[in-house]
């Protein structure tokens, strides 16, 4: 049906709660594709702040993701991560690693540190 991931912004030195919500993508959640966009919006990704980074992450994927749909947004609950496709990512700001259901998929990603 899709190529469908979640995916999740967390940091071990973010003094708030844990990521509060979950990317959604229907087309384009292989690896390759989120490394690929994780590392184009990297820069802009405010390694101190989970919501800032998040934030930037969704207007990276939705300024590469053509068209009105395939990008969404869903509250983080167990029941919202993907359990098709390709699954749920964490992205770790904190440690530059994106791990895809318990697996590093990317490592040593610089984010933006402001």
């Amino acid at each position: 049906m899709g190529n469908r991931a979640t995916l999740e912004v967390i940091s071990d030195n973010y003094t708030g709660k844990e990521s509060e919500c979950y990317i959604y993508l229907h087309w384009n959640g292989s690896p390759n594709t989120v490394t690929q966009l994780v590392r184009g919006a990297s820069s802009k990704m405010r390694k101190s702040d989970v919501s800032y980074a998040t934030a930037r992450l969704i207007a990276h994927i939705c300024s590469k993701v053509e068209g009105g749909l395939s990008v969404g947004v869903r509250p983080a609950m167990e029941k919202y991560k993907e359990e098709w496709d390709n699954g749920h990512y964490i992205i770790d700001i904190s440690n530059g690693h994106i791990k895809n259901d318990g697996r590093v998929v990317a490592r040593n990603i610089e984010f933006g540190n402001f």
